[in-house]
């Protein structure tokens, strides 16, 4: 039996993180029933902190006229969305970009936190709300209520999580965490995965790429 180990850089508003990891959610499942002594093996995936923005918005805006003022030209945003759309059904997501969406930090924080309390399986859990709440539910996760409701629904004590966000603690973590990131190099965007700490892979990949770097880091045990 293995352990394989995944490191997850991404930004809770980022719609391509969260396709990304649907299709490692999707690989680590095929992987497990396919391969010779697969289903023996485990998977530990840490989240780590990348701001898409790296000087925070100073308020929510729409997500449309995020994309309009990004990429200047309406007709390439329609294009986006119906490409994020196409690809987020592929691996069963129901993405929408109707609502506000604002700093991430707050986000950030609480997974930071969640790992440190509770340990990296909570962290997914909670991540996986953040982006459903985003991307799906067109709820902002700059919001500090819908922070808490995300972490919330994952299974964490409401009045434990209020006071883990009332402590500060988490900020300067982040925020160290995510400039080293920056610094080391070898990320230039997100999604971005290590798997078995060496294995980098980039964007919203197709899981058969995943599985050939699962095999990679198994072989080498």
């Amino acid at each position: 039996m293995s352990t394989i180990q995944i490191d997850i850089i991404s930004d809770p508003i980022c719609p391509w993180c969260y396709i990304g990891y649907r299709s490692l959610q999707r690989a680590i499942t095929l992987y497990q029933k396919t391969y010779p002594g697969g289903s023996k093996d485990t998977f530990q995936i840490t989240w780590k902190p990348y701001f898409i923005d790296q000087s925070p918005p100073t308020e929510p805006e729409l997500i449309q006229d995020r994309m309009v003022r990004r990429m200047q030209d309406p007709k390439q945003v329609a294009a986006a969305q119906t490409r994020l759309k196409r690809v987020g059904m592929q691996v069963g997501l129901q993405l929408k970009f109707g609502g506000y969406i604002g700093s991430s930090r707050t986000a950030h924080r609480i997974l930071y936190l969640v790992q440190e309390e509770k340990g990296s399986e909570m962290q997914s859990l909670v991540a996986e709300r953040l982006f459903h709440f985003q991307f799906e539910r067109e709820m902002d996760v700059s919001d500090e209520g819908v922070v808490v409701q995300a972490a919330v629904q994952a299974g964490l004590d409401e009045e434990e999580v209020r006071g883990w966000l009332a402590s500060g603690r988490g900020q300067d973590e982040v925020e160290e965490e995510q400039r080293a990131i920056r610094a080391s190099g070898e990320v230039r965007g997100v999604p971005h995965f290590v798997v078995g700490g060496e294995r980098h892979l980039e964007g919203a990949e197709d899981f058969t790429e995943f599985l050939e770097a699962f095999v990679a880091v198994r072989n080498q045990d």
